[in-house]
C-alpha cells in the first residue's frame, strides 16, 4: 500500500518513517513538510498514494485545508499532539487519530483498521452497483451501468456518461483503475477505461461507444478480447 508522510515536523516525520518500515503491505512513496509540498506531489502522475498520514497543524495549509483541496481523497490517518481536533478528523471520515508522540502498539492498532477496510472496499466495490466522485466541492453519485468510460486529461481524468453529463476529478486514470477493481470495467489504452457492456462494435485498434471512437493499444488488446464473450 502506497502511502505518503505530511507533517512540518522533521522529527515527527522521521518517527513516522520508522514505524512505516516495519509494516511489509507499506510502501513509502514520500515524505512532504508543508500542505503546499504534498499539494505539488499529489499533482504529479505517477505519485498515486493509497494512505495518507496528516499532520493536523501545520503553517499555511493546514491538514483539514488540504484534503479539502483534494479531489480524490485517499485513505487518511492524522496525527496530532492535541486531542482537541478528534471530531474534526473523523468528520472528514479518518480511518485513525493518532496522538503524538505515536507509540508502537498504537500504531499496530491503527493498521488493523487500514487492512480491514482495505479489503472491505475491495469486496464492496467489486458489487457495487454505484460510485461517488469529489466534483466542485461535493460528492456526486454515479450509477456504474450510466458510466461510458474515463479518459485521461492531463493531470485529470474526465468521466463521460450516458445521460450526457461529464465529470472531472482530479487524479490519474492508473489509479482510478486500481480502485474501480470491477469486472464491468477495462483499461483498454494508457488513456482510457471503458466499461464493457457500452462497446457497441469493434474494429483493428478502436471501438466504439456511442458515437465515440476510443483506441486500444496493442498490450491491451488480448486482454479485451478475452473478457468479451464471443460466439
Amino acid at each position: 500500500m502506497k502511502c505518503l508522510i505530511v507533517d512540518d515536523d522533521s522529527m515527527a516525520r522521521a518517527a513516522l518513517e520508522r514505524l512505516c518500515s516495519k509494516q511489509e503491505q507499506l510502501e513509502i512513496m514520500g515524505t512532504c513538510e508543508s500542505g503546499e509540498e504534498a499539494l505539488k506531489f499529489f499533482k504529479k502522475e505517477e505519485n498515486e498514494v493509497e494512505l495518507l498520514f496528516l499532520d493536523m497543524e501545520m503553517p499555511g495549509i493546514s491538514g483539514l485545508e488540504l484534503l479539502d483541496r483534494l479531489t480524490v481523497l485517499p485513505m487518511v490517518i492524522f496525527t496530532t499532539s492535541k486531542v482537541d481536533y478528534a471530531f474534526d478528523a473523523f468528520e472528514y471520515g479518518a480511518i485513525d487519530f493518532l496522538k503524538k508522540p505515536i507509540s508502537q502498539p498504537r500504531f499496530d492498532q491503527a493498521m488493523l483498521k487500514v487492512t480491514g477496510i482495505q479489503v472491505g472496499n475491495q469486496q464492496f466495490l467489486a458489487n457495487s452497483k454505484s460510485l461517488y466522485v469529489r466534483t466542485e466541492g461535493k460528492f456526486v453519485r454515479l450509477d456504474c451501468e450510466d458510466i461510458l468510460f474515463f479518459e485521461n486529461v492531463g493531470d485529470y481524468v474526465r468521466i463521460r456518461t450516458a445521460t450526457g453529463s461529464n465529470h472531472i476529478i482530479h487524479g490519474t486514470l492508473r489509479g482510478i483503475d486500481e480502485r474501480l477493481n470491477d469486472p464491468r470495467f477495462l483499461k483498454v489504452h494508457r488513456s482510457y477505461i471503458v466499461n464493457l457492456d457500452r462497446i457497441v462494435d469493434i474494429e483493428e485498434n478502436t471501438l466504439v461507444i456511442e458515437k465515440t471512437v476510443i483506441p486500444i493499444s496493442r498490450a491491451h488488446k488480448p486482454i479485451l478480447m478475452n473478457r468479451l464473450r464471443i460466439l
